[in-house]
């Protein structure tokens, strides 16, 4: 059986990083990771937050336009093509 100083277990943001500092001490590291090296943020979490939150914002300036002088017609939302936008991915939470 192969031992190791440390186990890792998850490559998400922390993971990889924590990795390379254990092994440039001189230890012996396993890193784990059931899926995706990156973690939720970078393949599936952030990017479709980041769309939505970027969504909002466009849809609160445009209720606020004419603070600034632009006239525009009433502000919706439609979140069915808010949800494809942001989830270009397959598996995402929103659509």
């Amino acid at each position: 059986m192969r031992r190791f100083d440390a186990i890792i277990v998850g490559a998400g943001q922390a993971g990889p990083p924590l990795a390379g500092r254990l092994t440039e001490a001189g230890m012996t590291v396993a890193l784990i990771e059931r899926k995706l090296v990156g973690g939720t943020c970078v393949n599936t979490g952030c990017m479709p937050t980041k769309a939505l939150v970027a969504s909002a914002y466009a849809a609160h300036l445009a209720r606020r336009a004419a603070e600034f002088g632009v006239r525009t017609g009433e502000v919706g939302i439609d979140m069915p093509a808010i949800a494809a936008r942001a989830c270009h991915r397959d598996g995402c939470a929103f659509a």
